[in-house]
C-alpha cells in the first residue's frame, strides 16, 4: 500500500516538474520594445496616422508580429524586379529572412508609447477595429537604416524601409506589398 502512494506522488511530483518549464514561459510576457526598434515603431505609427486622418486607425496592436511574412513573400517573388525597397532582390529575400529570425523573439508596445502616438493598444486583431501591427525590426550593420514589416488591418501591408536622417527616423520606401479582398 506504501509503495502504491509512493508511486502516485513520484508521478504526480514528476508530471508536475515536466510542466514548470512551459507554464513558467507562459507567464512571462515578452520584454519591451526599446532603442532605436521602438523609435522606428513611432515614426511608422507617426506616418500612419498623418497619411489616414480622414479614415484613422485607432488601435496598435501590442505585440511584435510577422504574420504576413507569406503574403510578403508572394509579393517579392517577381522575378522581373530587380530592386525592391532600394536592396537587391537577394537582399531583400535576407531582409525578409532576418524578420522571420527577429519575430521568433517578441516585443511587446508599452501603452504609454502607443497612447502618446494616439492609438490605443490592441490585444487581439479584430478587422471591425481598426488596427496596426508591427513586426520586429531588422537594421543595416552602422544602424541607419531599417526594415520591418507593417500590417494595416488585416487587409494590406508591406515591408517599409526607413533611413535615419538627423537623428529622426524616415520611411524612405515600401515594397512586398499585399492586398487581402474583403469576402
Amino acid at each position: 500500500m506504501k509503495t502504491s502512494n509512493m508511486m502516485m506522488k513520484m508521478k504526480a511530483l514528476m508530471i508536475l516538474a515536466a510542466l514548470t518549464p512551459v507554464t513558467a514561459l507562459a507567464v512571462w510576457p515578452p520584454p519591451k520594445a526599446e532603442g532605436e526598434e521602438l523609435a522606428v515603431w513611432q515614426a511608422i505609427a507617426g506616418s500612419i496616422a498623418k497619411e489616414n486622418e480622414a479614415k484613422p486607425y485607432k488601435l496598435w496592436y501590442a505585440e511584435s508580429d510577422f504574420t504576413a511574412q507569406s503574403f510578403i513573400s508572394s509579393a517579392l517573388a517577381d522575378p522581373d524586379k530587380e530592386q525592391f525597397c532600394g536592396l537587391s532582390a537577394t537582399d531583400v529575400k535576407n531582409v525578409v529572412t532576418q524578420l522571420k529570425s527577429a519575430s521568433l523573439d517578441p516585443v511587446q508596445l508599452d501603452s504609454d508609447i502607443a497612447e502618446a502616438a494616439g492609438f490605443r493598444i490592441a490585444h487581439k486583431k479584430n478587422p471591425r477595429f481598426r488596427y496596426i501591427a508591427m513586426s520586429r525590426v531588422v537594421f543595416d550593420p552602422p544602424k541607419q537604416r531599417a526594415w520591418l514589416s507593417v500590417e494595416l488591418n488585416g487587409e494590406r501591408g508591406s515591408i517599409v524601409g526607413l533611413e535615419k536622417v538627423s537623428g529622426a527616423w524616415n520611411r524612405t520606401s515600401r515594397c512586398g506589398g499585399w492586398y487581402m479582398p474583403q469576402q
